[in-house]
């Protein structure tokens, strides 16, 4: 009985390439869906603070309206977008005569416990509406 030809010196030098190859890959392909996972969460949870002041400052520029209503409005939108990320969000409320502006400020966790978060902020600035009586005519 013969033993089969044992492979030539090159082949035996490639055992465990692949698993080696596999690994240096996987690390660049994890940072990589990771990186592309948390790029969207951040464009999600800046839309949210986006909204949220866009929405207060609406409804803080009506007539009628006082900053707490648009503040609770706001931190309302926060809590619904942003779940427990919302709970350290500030809402700066500054109206004027002429115009209304909202700023939200919020901190976004990343997946990764890496650092003390990804800050949000967003300003949003609307017209404050008031009564102007028409002039008399002469």
């Amino acid at each position: 009985m013969t033993t089969p030809p044992s492979p030539p010196a090159s082949e035996r030098d490639q055992r465990g390439i692949a698993t080696i190859e596999f690994t240096a890959v996987v690390w660049l392909f994890l940072l990589l869906v990771l990186g592309a996972t948390q790029f969207g969460l951040w464009w999600h949870a800046q839309h949210v603070v986006l909204g949220a002041a866009q929405d207060a400052a609406r409804i803080v520029a009506a007539e009628d309206a006082t900053p707490v209503a648009g503040r609770a409005r706001a931190l309302e939108l926060l809590r619904l977008g942003l779940g427990r990320d919302a709970a350290g969000a500030i809402v700066q409320i500054r109206r004027d005569p002429e115009l209304t502006q909202v700023t939200v400020t919020a901190r976004l966790r990343p997946l990764l416990p890496i650092g003390g978060g990804i800050r949000l902020r967003a300003t949003a600035h609307s017209h404050t509406e008031r009564f102007r009586p028409t002039p008399p005519t002469p």
